[in-house]
């Protein structure tokens, strides 16, 4: 019987981040560690289980049979003790442990959005909690809440999941634009004709590729797809794309007279956010903490 010391906790750690990234390169920002050190460190855990758990060479990285059980085991066991650690903080009548959140990119301008607000409360409450604030697509929010790599995630997602749960927080206004020296620009906002708009070089998120989003357009012509708000709006500020923008995100060049809104009036649309969690796992303290900051928020509105 092996007896499972703190070092051996540290190994099983790096092992499970090593086989996250999908190797040891990719694996030394996020453990930030040398690239000798993480293997001196998979070597001592293969020595001390007395298994081979990687392949390493020309075909890249890949787990062995055993390492694949392995994982699976430091999962369980890792989450056991992230739970042990914040039951622990909850009898001494505090917030602990560590709260994993998944959120879409730049939501940061929009007022509706009370992420930032509700995480300074927490950590008022508990200086000793770790925050965990992971940038993904509403796909890797999703999965990384599956996957219990995240205790929960906001974003616009679009069709419900199994073995997650849903919690509507609110609408974000989306509005088409171009660039200053975009063909339609000296027409924007009000003036230009709808014709016009069809067949124009446009810019779709890839995780929203779908024709709901084009709202009235007719054949949109997808010039390029990208999969962050940034990647759009470069593109929009070429003066050779149309893309939508959040209203709030776009503000910015709006002012400046950068970029200008295309015929708001009819081809406005909303994407919901929402919380998502995941149904079987129970909500730790800080992560419960959290939501009641984020609600009492939302419900402020």
């Amino acid at each position: 019987m092996i007896k499972v010391t703190d070092f051996d906790l540290r190994l099983l750690r790096v092992f499970k981040t090593v086989s996250d990234c999908g190797g040891f390169s990719a694996a030394e920002s996020a453990l930030n560690m040398n690239l000798s050190t993480i293997s001196t460190h998979m070597a001592d855990l293969e020595a001390r289980l007395g298994i081979r758990l990687c392949e390493r060479g020309r075909r890249g990285f890949r787990l062995t049979d055993e390492g694949h059980s392995l994982y699976r085991a430091a999962e369980r066991l890792l989450e056991s003790v992230e739970v042990f650690r914040t039951d622990i903080g909850e009898i001494r009548g505090q917030i602990s442990g560590e709260l994993a959140i998944g959120v879409v990119d730049n939501t940061i301008t929009d007022a509706q959005s009370h992420i930032a607000r509700a995480i300074g409360m927490l950590k008022q409450q508990s200086r000793d909690l770790e925050i965990r604030l992971e940038i993904k697509s509403p796909r890797e929010i999703e999965a990384g809440v599956l996957e219990r790599k995240l205790h929960l995630g906001i974003g616009p997602f679009r069709d419900a999941q199994p073995g997650l749960t849903y919690e509507p927080l609110y609408r974000e206004e989306l509005q088409l634009f171009c660039g200053a020296g975009h063909s339609l620009f000296a027409l924007a906002p009000a003036d230009v004709d709808l014709k016009d708009l069809t067949h124009i070089d446009y810019v779709a998120r890839g995780y929203l590729r779908e024709t709901k989003e084009f709202g009235i357009l007719i054949n949109p012509k997808v010039a390029a797809t990208v999969f962050h708000m940034e990647a759009v709006a470069t593109l929009i500020l070429s003066g050779k794309f149309v893309g939508y923008l959040p209203t709030h995100y776009a503000q910015h060049w709006v002012r400046q007279d950068l970029m200008r809104s295309l015929r708001p009036d009819r081809l406005t649309h909303h994407a919901e956010f929402r919380l998502v969690t995941r149904k079987d796992r129970e909500a730790t303290v800080a992560a419960r903490a959290f939501l009641d900051a984020l609600r009492n928020g939302v419900s402020r509105e």
